[in-house]
Protein backbone atom coordinates (compact mmCIF):
# COMPACT_ATOMS: atom_id res chain seq x y z
CA UNK A 1 0.00 0.00 0.00
CA UNK A 2 1.38 3.43 -0.93
CA UNK A 3 1.99 6.24 1.55
CA UNK A 4 -0.84 8.29 0.02
CA UNK A 5 -3.25 5.35 0.50
CA UNK A 6 -2.09 4.98 4.09
CA UNK A 7 -2.69 8.68 4.74
CA UNK A 8 -6.15 8.41 3.18
CA UNK A 9 -7.12 5.46 5.38
CA UNK A 10 -5.64 7.06 8.50
CA UNK A 11 -7.51 10.32 8.22
CA UNK A 12 -10.86 8.95 7.06
CA UNK A 13 -13.42 9.01 9.88
CA UNK A 14 -16.62 6.97 10.06
CA UNK A 15 -19.25 8.44 12.36
CA UNK A 16 -22.93 8.08 13.07
CA UNK A 17 -25.67 9.79 15.05
CA UNK A 18 -27.41 6.84 16.59
CA UNK A 19 -30.51 6.26 18.66
CA UNK A 20 -32.29 3.23 20.00
CA UNK A 21 -35.57 4.31 18.40
CA UNK A 22 -36.85 6.43 15.54
CA UNK A 23 -37.86 10.08 15.66
CA UNK A 24 -34.99 11.24 17.89
CA UNK A 25 -33.30 13.48 15.33
CA UNK A 26 -30.49 11.29 14.00
CA UNK A 27 -31.23 12.03 10.31
CA UNK A 28 -31.56 15.74 11.06
CA UNK A 29 -28.17 15.83 12.80
CA UNK A 30 -26.56 13.68 10.12
CA UNK A 31 -27.71 16.17 7.47
CA UNK A 32 -26.80 19.28 9.47
CA UNK A 33 -23.32 18.07 10.42
CA UNK A 34 -22.60 16.81 6.89
CA UNK A 35 -23.63 20.14 5.38
CA UNK A 36 -21.78 22.20 7.97
CA UNK A 37 -18.54 20.24 7.58
CA UNK A 38 -18.73 20.10 3.77
CA UNK A 39 -19.92 23.61 2.93
CA UNK A 40 -18.70 25.74 5.83
CA UNK A 41 -15.61 23.90 7.07
CA UNK A 42 -14.52 22.65 3.63
CA UNK A 43 -14.03 19.03 4.63
CA UNK A 44 -14.87 16.39 2.04
CA UNK A 45 -17.92 14.52 3.27
CA UNK A 46 -20.02 11.58 2.10
CA UNK A 47 -23.27 10.24 3.57
CA UNK A 48 -24.25 6.58 3.52
CA UNK A 49 -28.03 6.56 3.90
CA UNK A 50 -28.81 3.16 5.45
CA UNK A 51 -32.18 4.18 6.88
CA UNK A 52 -34.07 1.69 4.72
CA UNK A 53 -36.80 1.93 3.54
CA UNK A 54 -37.27 5.65 4.35
CA UNK A 55 -33.94 6.89 2.95
CA UNK A 56 -35.02 10.30 4.20
CA UNK A 57 -31.73 12.06 3.43
CA UNK A 58 -31.64 10.74 -0.12
CA UNK A 59 -35.27 11.80 -0.59
CA UNK A 60 -34.49 15.27 0.76
CA UNK A 61 -31.64 15.63 -1.77
CA UNK A 62 -33.97 14.60 -4.61
CA UNK A 63 -36.66 17.02 -3.41
CA UNK A 64 -34.20 19.89 -3.13
CA UNK A 65 -32.69 19.17 -6.55
CA UNK A 66 -36.13 19.27 -8.15
CA UNK A 67 -36.86 22.64 -6.54
CA UNK A 68 -33.50 23.90 -7.72
CA UNK A 69 -34.48 23.22 -11.31
CA UNK A 70 -37.50 25.52 -11.18
CA UNK A 71 -36.66 28.14 -8.55
CA UNK A 72 -34.51 31.11 -9.58
CA UNK A 73 -33.79 32.06 -5.96
CA UNK A 74 -32.19 28.70 -5.19
CA UNK A 75 -30.40 28.68 -8.53
CA UNK A 76 -28.68 31.97 -7.73
CA UNK A 77 -27.95 30.80 -4.20
CA UNK A 78 -26.39 27.56 -5.48
CA UNK A 79 -24.34 29.31 -8.17
CA UNK A 80 -22.88 31.70 -5.61
CA UNK A 81 -22.12 28.91 -3.11
CA UNK A 82 -20.50 26.43 -5.49
CA UNK A 83 -18.50 29.05 -7.36
CA UNK A 84 -16.99 30.09 -4.05
CA UNK A 85 -16.66 26.52 -2.74
CA UNK A 86 -15.05 25.02 -5.85
CA UNK A 87 -16.59 21.58 -5.33
CA UNK A 88 -20.04 19.98 -5.74
CA UNK A 89 -22.56 18.78 -3.17
CA UNK A 90 -21.53 15.88 -1.01
CA UNK A 91 -22.62 12.45 -2.30
CA UNK A 92 -25.46 10.55 -0.64
CA UNK A 93 -25.34 6.78 -1.13
CA UNK A 94 -28.57 4.89 -0.33
CA UNK A 95 -28.25 1.29 0.76
CA UNK A 96 -29.78 -1.31 3.05
CA UNK A 97 -28.15 -1.73 6.49
CA UNK A 98 -26.81 -5.21 5.66
CA UNK A 99 -24.84 -3.73 2.75
CA UNK A 100 -23.78 -0.47 4.42
CA UNK A 101 -20.11 -1.19 5.08
CA UNK A 102 -19.51 -3.02 1.80
CA UNK A 103 -21.34 -0.27 -0.10
CA UNK A 104 -19.28 2.43 1.62
CA UNK A 105 -16.04 0.60 0.82
CA UNK A 106 -17.00 0.12 -2.83
CA UNK A 107 -18.04 3.75 -3.13
CA UNK A 108 -14.80 5.08 -1.63
CA UNK A 109 -12.69 2.81 -3.83
CA UNK A 110 -14.51 4.04 -6.93
CA UNK A 111 -13.98 7.72 -6.10
CA UNK A 112 -10.99 9.76 -7.20
CA UNK A 113 -11.82 12.24 -4.43
CA UNK A 114 -10.33 11.73 -0.97
CA UNK A 115 -12.83 11.99 1.87
CA UNK A 116 -12.35 13.20 5.43
CA UNK A 117 -15.63 12.07 6.97
CA UNK A 118 -18.27 9.46 6.09
CA UNK A 119 -21.52 9.76 8.01
CA UNK A 120 -23.81 6.73 8.29
CA UNK A 121 -27.52 7.35 8.81
CA UNK A 122 -28.68 4.09 10.39
CA UNK A 123 -32.18 2.85 11.23
CA UNK A 124 -33.44 4.02 14.61
CA UNK A 125 -33.46 0.62 16.25
CA UNK A 126 -31.01 -1.75 17.88
CA UNK A 127 -33.21 -4.78 17.20
CA UNK A 128 -31.47 -5.24 13.85
CA UNK A 129 -28.32 -7.33 14.34
CA UNK A 130 -26.73 -5.75 11.26
CA UNK A 131 -27.16 -2.28 12.74
CA UNK A 132 -25.46 -3.30 16.00
CA UNK A 133 -22.52 -4.72 14.04
CA UNK A 134 -22.18 -1.46 12.10
CA UNK A 135 -21.98 0.53 15.36
CA UNK A 136 -18.67 -1.14 16.18
CA UNK A 137 -17.30 -0.41 12.69
CA UNK A 138 -17.74 3.32 13.25
CA UNK A 139 -14.98 5.47 14.72
CA UNK A 140 -17.37 7.57 16.80
CA UNK A 141 -21.03 7.44 17.80
CA UNK A 142 -22.98 10.52 18.87
CA UNK A 143 -26.27 10.12 20.72
CA UNK A 144 -28.87 12.91 21.09
CA UNK A 145 -30.52 12.63 24.51
CA UNK A 146 -33.25 14.45 26.43
CA UNK A 147 -34.14 14.65 30.11
CA UNK A 148 -37.39 12.79 29.45
CA UNK A 149 -37.59 9.82 31.79
CA UNK A 150 -38.87 7.60 28.97
CA UNK A 151 -35.95 8.65 26.80
CA UNK A 152 -33.42 8.06 29.56
CA UNK A 153 -34.82 4.64 30.47
CA UNK A 154 -34.15 3.43 26.94
CA UNK A 155 -31.07 5.50 26.12
CA UNK A 156 -28.92 4.86 29.17
CA UNK A 157 -28.87 1.04 28.83
CA UNK A 158 -28.05 1.48 25.14
CA UNK A 159 -25.12 3.83 25.86
CA UNK A 160 -23.89 1.64 28.71
CA UNK A 161 -23.95 -1.56 26.63
CA UNK A 162 -22.05 0.06 23.76
CA UNK A 163 -19.46 1.53 26.13
CA UNK A 164 -18.99 -1.83 27.88
CA UNK A 165 -18.37 -3.51 24.53
CA UNK A 166 -15.70 -0.92 23.70
CA UNK A 167 -14.05 -1.46 27.09
CA UNK A 168 -14.09 -5.25 26.83
CA UNK A 169 -13.04 -5.36 23.17
CA UNK A 170 -10.23 -2.84 22.60
CA UNK A 171 -9.64 -4.29 19.14
CA UNK A 172 -12.93 -2.89 17.78
CA UNK A 173 -12.73 0.16 15.56
CA UNK A 174 -15.18 2.19 17.67
CA UNK A 175 -13.29 4.68 19.83
CA UNK A 176 -16.15 6.11 21.84
CA UNK A 177 -19.83 6.93 22.27
CA UNK A 178 -20.75 10.52 23.06
CA UNK A 179 -24.21 11.61 24.25
CA UNK A 180 -25.27 15.25 23.95
CA UNK A 181 -28.32 17.15 25.15
CA UNK A 182 -30.97 17.80 22.52
CA UNK A 183 -34.30 19.72 22.50
CA UNK A 184 -33.36 21.65 25.65
CA UNK A 185 -35.96 24.15 26.90
CA UNK A 186 -35.79 26.89 29.53
CA UNK A 187 -38.34 25.00 31.61
CA UNK A 188 -35.98 22.13 32.41
CA UNK A 189 -34.42 22.17 35.84
CA UNK A 190 -30.66 22.56 36.17
CA UNK A 191 -30.50 19.92 38.91
CA UNK A 192 -32.03 17.36 36.53
CA UNK A 193 -29.19 17.89 34.04
CA UNK A 194 -26.66 17.67 36.86
CA UNK A 195 -28.20 14.44 38.15
CA UNK A 196 -28.10 12.71 34.76
CA UNK A 197 -24.65 14.04 33.88
CA UNK A 198 -23.18 12.80 37.17
CA UNK A 199 -24.73 9.39 36.54
CA UNK A 200 -23.37 9.21 32.98
CA UNK A 201 -19.90 10.47 33.95
CA UNK A 202 -19.89 7.98 36.84
CA UNK A 203 -20.16 5.21 34.25
CA UNK A 204 -16.99 6.45 32.58
CA UNK A 205 -18.84 7.95 29.61
CA UNK A 206 -18.06 11.47 28.41
CA UNK A 207 -21.06 13.73 27.84
CA UNK A 208 -20.60 16.59 25.42
CA UNK A 209 -20.78 20.20 26.60
CA UNK A 210 -22.92 21.45 23.70
CA UNK A 211 -26.66 21.66 24.35
CA UNK A 212 -29.06 21.91 21.43
CA UNK A 213 -32.17 23.98 22.19
CA UNK A 214 -35.70 23.05 21.22
CA UNK A 215 -36.25 25.06 18.05
CA UNK A 216 -38.40 24.87 14.93
CA UNK A 217 -35.38 25.99 12.88
CA UNK A 218 -34.01 22.43 13.06
CA UNK A 219 -36.82 21.36 10.74
CA UNK A 220 -36.63 24.38 8.45
CA UNK A 221 -36.05 23.09 4.93
CA UNK A 222 -36.31 24.80 1.55
CA UNK A 223 -39.60 26.61 1.14
CA UNK A 224 -41.82 26.18 -1.87
CA UNK A 225 -41.53 29.92 -2.60
CA UNK A 226 -37.76 29.69 -2.18
CA UNK A 227 -37.15 33.17 -0.85
CA UNK A 228 -36.52 32.62 2.84
CA UNK A 229 -33.70 31.52 5.12
CA UNK A 230 -33.17 27.79 5.50
CA UNK A 231 -31.45 25.65 8.10
CA UNK A 232 -31.83 21.98 7.19
CA UNK A 233 -30.52 21.17 3.71
CA UNK A 234 -28.29 18.71 1.86
CA UNK A 235 -27.40 21.30 -0.79
CA UNK A 236 -26.84 24.42 1.31
CA UNK A 237 -25.30 25.14 4.71
CA UNK A 238 -27.51 26.65 7.41
CA UNK A 239 -28.04 30.37 6.80
CA UNK A 240 -26.15 32.58 9.24
CA UNK A 241 -29.17 34.39 10.72
CA UNK A 242 -30.62 31.02 11.78
CA UNK A 243 -27.30 29.75 13.17
CA UNK A 244 -27.41 32.37 15.91
CA UNK A 245 -28.39 30.77 19.23
CA UNK A 246 -28.86 27.38 17.57
CA UNK A 247 -25.67 26.04 19.22
CA UNK A 248 -25.06 24.00 16.07
CA UNK A 249 -21.74 25.79 15.57
CA UNK A 250 -20.71 24.79 19.10
CA UNK A 251 -21.68 21.18 18.49
CA UNK A 252 -19.71 21.08 15.23
CA UNK A 253 -16.63 22.56 16.90
CA UNK A 254 -16.85 19.98 19.69
CA UNK A 255 -17.27 17.12 17.22
CA UNK A 256 -14.27 18.28 15.18
CA UNK A 257 -12.19 18.31 18.37
CA UNK A 258 -13.52 14.93 19.50
CA UNK A 259 -12.80 13.13 16.22
CA UNK A 260 -9.46 14.92 15.71
CA UNK A 261 -10.19 16.26 12.23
Amino acid sequence: MSNSENQKQTRLVYLSFCTQKGGAGKSVFTTLIASYLHYLKNYNVAVIDCDFPQWSIQKMRRREAEQLQTNAFYQRKAESLFTKLGKPTYPIVPTEPEQALARAKAFLESESEEYDVVLFDLPGTVNNENVVEIFFQMDYLFVPITTSRINMESTLPFIISINEMITMNPQVRLKGIYPFWNRVTNRERKELFNYYEEAILGLGISIMESRIPQSVRYDREQSIEGNDYLFLSTIFPPDKPLLKDSNLDLLVAEIIKTINL
